[in-house]
């Protein structure tokens, strides 16, 4: 795997692992809470993960210079 790939890859497994850990705190801690965002948030996160994960695992070796946002997002 190319250093790019790698990077893409470990960042939406962290994308995912934090929405999990946002879900799971809400059904735990803040159960009786209205509040429905937090579940979407989660959501949100998992899916940005599952996306960067994909999109790392299939762009691999077409492009190796990192482009502009890949820093900030």
């Amino acid at each position: 795997m190319q250093p790019s790939r790698v990077y893409m890859s470990i960042s939406g497994l962290v994308w995912i692992v934090c929405g999990l850990i946002l879900l799971a705190a809400k059904v735990g801690f803040f159960a009786s809470s209205a509040s429905i965002y937090w579940e979407y948030l989660g959501g949100f996160m998992i899916l940005f993960g599952l996306v960067r994960l994909f999109f790392g695992l299939i762009q691999g070796g077409r492009n190796s210079k990192r482009r502009f946002w890949s820093g900030y997002v």
